[in-house]
């Protein structure tokens, strides 16, 4: 076999198995320090949208501590890297404004789901948190 035709063959090859390992790998070297700087605001609760007219939550992380808005209240609790992309979520504290209803559900349902998340990927300018009781789809925010 020519080298061109070889050559061919291995692009194909790559095209045919884009997630077996012709490249790096997405969540490869996937770590908390990878996180860390970024505030994440969040798209996606439970795979479903936000509500309309609910301020969307936040997370930030910082070391062995996530931080953010919770839909109505602040919070703040300990996370644990146990491996590339695998987390523990310590006891989260939040502050216990009263918001309306909207804010209060959107809140509620965030932490219920945030609480068991295990585990952690970046896909381009998005963040999922998953375990479970659902995911948390984040996208970086704009400064």
């Amino acid at each position: 076999m020519s080298a061109s035709r070889r050559a061919g063959v291995a692009v194909a090859t790559c095209v045919l198995l884009a997630s077996g390992g012709c490249g790096p790998r997405e969540g490869a070297n996937l770590s908390l320090s990878t996180l860390t700087g970024v505030t994440w605001t969040l798209v996606s609760l439970g795979r479903q949208p936000l509500p309309q007219g609910t301020r969307p939550p936040t997370a930030i992380f910082d070391g062995a501590r996530l931080a953010g808005f919770g839909g109505c209240n602040r919070y703040t609790g300990q996370i644990q890297d146990t491996g590339p992309g695998a987390i523990t979520i310590g006891p989260v504290a939040a502050t216990k404004m009263a918001c309306p209803p909207p804010a209060m559900e959107v809140e509620g349902r965030y932490f219920a789901i945030l609480a068991p998340v295990t585990q952690y990927r970046v896909a381009g300018s998005r963040l999922v948190l998953s375990g479970p009781s659902g995911e948390l789809v984040f996208e970086r925010a704009t400064p």
